[in-house]
């Protein structure tokens, strides 16, 4: 069967990727049988994360956007790894040296609960809302819907209505304890389909020596032919490390500190792995590919030009592995975002009824990030456009709340908030190169003088 996007996928290939999807779901169901009740187990499993399972789901559901790499990759060549890889290697280490202890120190389940402990309800709402925004799962609904989409020649908006469906149902029961089961598989799969693609690749390209000749000089450059304001950017943009809410999630639910630091620092390395195989295969579909109309296209082009079916099955379920983990794990943030944290917060609602409105933010969190990912179709401006506006007013609240030497009084703590997310957002309204930086030097001129004023 020919795609939209000129992939043609035979029965069996259907059957590989069907076994994913439908592999991940019984495997989620299954471990949600041993969930307890409670908003704590729901959200974090109990806090019991071994290191396996916390590698098994850090790695995958923070790589999620692997399609979205590969646009990058085939646009800019080797400088993917420059901006999508190495900032985030550097920040994940800091993390884990530097905020493990304090994030586990610091209590709650969520952001907003730090927040909330160190600036008050207001800082936590607002916090709330951004959190949300970070984890919406539009970007992920926009990549795995596009590859439904492409597998199946069904039209864009009803895949995506179908991958929302499916990360509901993924996690209904069992919150993040079924998200960690899906994930064990997903990990592997993600791995063994790039390792399929790049001997055929390699092979048909004539070497590593025919790649490089068959590539535009710019991508073997690091900075891929883009200014330095961009590459700045992109390095802004991955101090979302810091904030990012799964991050925080998964350190939580490890079962003790060491666990978590350890966990991150492996995590990094298999990273670093899996971007040295993604960013090849992009440079593969470049080289073989250089008039490809749709570079969101650019891995399963790649697929269909040098694999046979059944492997070429396997590739795409890769591609859709580490995807499929972050729409799970992204949906479940929101949700808890939404309703928990943000309306549950705003409403006082009792301890006991939580984990009921989480459940029924799931709904809303999928609903909103579907119409968010049709509304902009494009995963890297989605990346760009959300980390550069929502980060800033994230990052100096809930790194300050996090040591008491580092905290300012509630209110400049709310202040710093509104400066980041304001002043990023009129800078990107504006037309800015560098909405991040404006944001952050608006969070920062509350926050510094404020420093002084312990008591604002």
């Amino acid at each position: 069967m020919a795609t939209p996007a000129g992939l043609t996928l035979s029965g069996v290939d259907l059957f590989v990727l069907a076994a994913l999807g439908g592999g991940a779901l019984a495997l989620a169901w299954r471990a949600a049988r041993a969930r307890r009740e409670g908003i704590s187990d729901y959200v974090l499993a109990g806090r019991t994360l071994t290191l396996p399972a916390f590698v098994a789901t850090l790695v995958p559901s923070f790589f999620g956007g692997t399609l979205g790499v590969g646009e990058y990759a085939w646009r800019y060549g080797v400088s993917n790894w420059l901006v999508q890889g190495a900032p985030y290697y550097l920040f994940a280490v800091l993390y884990a040296v530097w905020l493990v202890p304090r994030v586990r120190a610091g209590g709650g389940l969520t952001i907003p609960d730090q927040l909330e402990a160190a600036y008050g309800r207001g800082a936590a709402v607002l916090g709330a809302v951004l959190v949300f925004l970070l984890a919406s799962p539009a970007d992920e609904f926009l990549m795995l819907g596009t590859l439904v989409h492409w597998a199946s020649g069904r039209p864009l908006g009803l895949c995506v209505a179908l991958v929302a469906v499916l990360a509901v149902v993924t996690l209904w029961r069992g919150g993040l304890r079924a998200d960690v089961g899906a994930n064990r598989l997903e990990t592997v799969v993600m791995y063994a389909g790039f390792a399929v693609v790049l001997p055929f690749g390699l092979k048909a390209a004539g070497g590593l020596g025919g790649l490089a000749a068959a590539l535009p000089p710019s991508h073997l450059d690091w900075t891929g032919g883009q200014p330095v304001s961009a590459l700045a950017g992109w390095w802004l943009i991955a101090l979302w490390t810091f904030v990012d809410p799964g991050f925080h999630q998964r350190v939580l639910a490890a079962k003790d500190e060491s666990t978590a630091r350890t966990g991150i620092l492996c995590s990094v390395a298999l990273w670093a792995l899996f971007d040295a195989m993604t960013t090849t295969a992009g440079l593969l579909a470049r080289a073989r590919l250089p008039e490809l109309a749709e570079p969101l296209a650019a891995y399963p082009a790649l697929a269909e030009a040098v694999l046979p079916p059944v492997l070429k099955g396997v590739f795409i379920a890769g591609v859709a592995a580490s995807t499929l983990a972050a729409t799970a794990s992204t949906t479940l943030l929101a949700a808890v975002s939404l309703g928990r944290d943000g309306l549950g917060r705003a409403w006082r609602v009792p301890a006991e009824r939580e984990e009921a409105w989480t459940r029924a933010a799931l709904a809303a969190a999928a609903l909103l990030g579907g119409a968010l990912a049709l509304a902009l179709p494009s995963v890297v401006a989605l990346w760009y456009t959300v980390g550069s506006c929502v980060i800033p007013g994230l990052l100096v609240p809930l790194v300050s709340a996090t040591s008491e030497r580092l905290r300012v009084g509630p209110r400049a703590g709310l202040a710093s908030s509104l400066a980041g997310v304001g002043g990023a957002s009129a800078a990107w309204a504006l037309g800015s190169g560098l909405p991040f930086g404006w944001g952050l030097a608006a969070s920062l001129a509350v926050w510094i003088p404020a420093r002084f004023l312990k008591k604002v």
